[in-house]
This record gives C-alpha cells, sequence and structure tokens, in this order.
C-alpha cells in the first residue's frame, strides 16, 4: 500500500516541477541558461536604442533576426502546446482508477522529451545569433545586457523597475 503511494506524490513532485515554465528553470527570462545565464536579453532586443548604439547592425542582419525570431516562436509556440498536451494526459492518468502506473512513466517519459526538446531550440537559437553576430558584437550584447541588468536590480531594490530589457 505505501508503494503506490509513494509512487504518486513522486509522479505529482515531479508534474510540479515540470509544470514551471521551461524559462524559469533555465533562466532564459534572466538572458541565459543557467545561474548566471549566458547574459543576452529575451525578445527582440536589436529593435532597441541602447543595443542599437553598442552594437552597430546592417539591415541585412535585423531582417535576418526578424526572420529567426518569428520561426523561433512558431516553434516555441508548438513546443508549448506539446508540452501543455502531455501535462494534460498525465493528470487524466493519475486521476483515473485503476491507476496504471506504466502508462503515467511513458507519458512523463514524453513530457521529459517535450522539455529537452524546447531548451535545445532555445539552444539553437542562441547558436543563430551568436553565429551573426560573432564573437566580438556577442560580448557586447553580453555585457550591454549585463548592465542593464544590474541597474534593472538596483532600481528594483528602490522600488522601481524599467520596462524594457536592453532599452
Amino acid at each position: 500500500m505505501k508503494k503506490p503511494i509513494l509512487f504518486i506524490f513522486m509522479v505529482i513532485f515531479a508534474m510540479v516541477v515540470i509544470s514551471f515554465p521551461a524559462h524559469a528553470r533555465f533562466g532564459m527570462k534572466e538572458g541565459g541558461f543557467g545561474k548566471g545565464g549566458i547574459g543576452i536579453p529575451p525578445g527582440k532586443w536589436w529593435k532597441t536604442a541602447r543595443i542599437k548604439e553598442a552594437l552597430p547592425l546592417t539591415k541585412e542582419e535585423i531582417e535576418k533576426m526578424d526572420i529567426m525570431y518569428l520561426e523561433h516562436r512558431r516553434e516555441m509556440i508548438n513546443l508549448r502546446g506539446e508540452m501543455a498536451k502531455e501535462r494534460l494526459e498525465i493528470e487524466y492518468l493519475l486521476d483515473t482508477s485503476p491507476f496504471n502506473a506504466p502508462a503515467s512513466m511513458e507519458r512523463f517519459k514524453k513530457l521529459q522529451e517535450a522539455t529537452q526538446k524546447m531548451a535545445f531550440t532555445r539552444f539553437g537559437f542562441l547558436v543563430k545569433i551568436r553565429e551573426l553576430l560573432g564573437l566580438e558584437r556577442f560580448q557586447k550584447l553580453k555585457e550591454e545586457f549585463r548592465r542593464y541588468k544590474t541597474k534593472w536590480k538596483q532600481g528594483k531594490s528602490r522600488g522601481r523597475r524599467d520596462k524594457t530589457p536592453a532599452g
């Protein structure tokens, strides 16, 4: 009797962990992967005045980034939908009687695969940006974003917050 209950609690715990958005777990909203992040801002940072000034971008580069961003967003929307469907299926399996542990584990595996696919997609976008900018401008972008984050955190600690990530 204790083993099925323990298993159910483990699955529920896993669902709670994976129900947080992937960008929260990987630090994407703060600009990267892991605790400190890789250090690039989210969104269309190349449209902000601060970045335009720091990184001279050609019209062709801007157009390329616009297209890459649109394709990336479309893919991320599909992946979020895939993850939501898998979470729904897991919830359903956990709420059914009799409980089907192997089916629940299989669905959980599919959810983990979708989560991993999302992380690879994000990183793939970052790699494309790095290739387009080259090392020097990529480093400048990271530095500008670090400056912004520092300024934003100082303002937040004083009760203020800027609205734009890099501008």
